[in-house]
């Protein structure tokens, strides 16, 4: 059984004016029981929009979806039974760590009082106990966001940009708690970032979600063999480049895309260490205007900006 499948959704927004947005449009994807799948995109690409109609929070204009094989629509009760989410920093301001896990534990009519415990312990909550949330760092609020979704002990959880505004360290904390519970409880994750890194060391497979739509769909190395590209060769010059350049990258038979900004070409190759020595030969007349020259295995950054490009 999938753990969710959705097919054609479209959605649109009233906008202030009397208008209207459409914020996902065709939107069709299938996510496998047990593992952890991203939801990638920029600002107001839908990520948010999409998560909240798989986790019953929003009905779309149209379309179907089924969470672990319930009609998300019709059997909204039986789904959020099994189910839970994080997103954002709207828990109830004026309750302690404790309360605030006591509240959401009875509404799912769950009276275990070590469950509540041992998730306060589990995410390190513990010295911040009686502390009400108003109070709490948004480190430690994000940590309490993270053990209320799970006081159901869930089959599947939905964390809508988990990491957004922590500092470094409390962000790799919060991916290594992610990785543990999915590791531990074997439960299937769906995660929305905007942050590639953090999606490349945590998921299995990505959807690139852009002005709505789904770009591009799998594994890591299923997306970069979209642009048909696994390495970077990025070139730093002086001073701009002028036409001629661009025009013989453009007609180099294996640079498979390429990105020019502030002074620095990308060019994205199958074998960088294959494909360096013709680069060099290529840009020889320019050789005066190059500072620095560099090779790195393409990212999934890279990926979603040549796709961002193409869409």
């Amino acid at each position: 059984m999938k753990a969710v499948v959705c097919e054609d959704i479209w959605m649109t927004y009233k906008t202030f004016f009397g208008g209207s947005k459409l914020a996902l449009r065709d939107v069709s994807l299938e996510i496998e029981e047990g593992e952890i799948f991203g939801i990638l995109g920029p600002n107001a690409a839908g990520k948010t929009t999409l998560i909240s109609i798989l986790s019953t929070l929003l009905i779309p204009d149209r379309g179907k979806v089924k969470v672990l094989g319930m009609d998300a629509f019709r059997e909204i009760k039986k789904v959020r039974e099994r189910i839970n989410i994080s997103s954002g920093l709207n828990l109830p301001w004026s309750l302690s760590v404790y309360e605030c896990l006591k509240f959401f534990s009875l509404a799912y009519g769950i009276l275990e009082e070590n469950r509540i415990e041992n998730l306060i312990e589990s995410f390190e909550l513990s010295d911040f106990r009686d502390v009400e949330f108003e109070e709490l760092s948004t480190g430690n609020k994000q940590k309490l966001s993270l053990a209320k979704t799970f006081v159901n002990d869930p089959d599947l959880v939905f964390l809508d940009e988990p990491t957004t505004g922590l500092d470094p360290e409390v962000a790799r904390k919060v991916r290594k708690k992610i990785e543990d519970i999915h590791r531990e409880r074997n439960i299937t994750i769906v995660l929305t970032t905007h942050y590639m890194a953090e999606a490349e060391q945590l998921c299995d497979r990505i959807v690139f979600l852009n002005k709505g739509k789904i770009i591009a769909e799998g594994t890591q190395k299923e997306l970069k063999k979209i642009i048909g590209a696994k390495d970077v060769i990025s070139i730093e010059f002086s001073s701009k480049l002028d036409e001629k350049v661009l025009s013989k990258v453009r007609e180099a038979k294996n640079i498979y895309a390429f990105d020019y900004r502030d002074n620095k070409l990308l060019l994205y190759v199958d074998d960088s260490e294959k494909r360096v020595k013709e680069v060099l030969g290529m840009l020889n007349p320019f050789w005066d205007k190059i500072k620095k020259i560099s090779m790195e295995e393409a990212t999934l950054e890279d990926v979603f900006l040549e796709l961002a490009k193409r869409d």
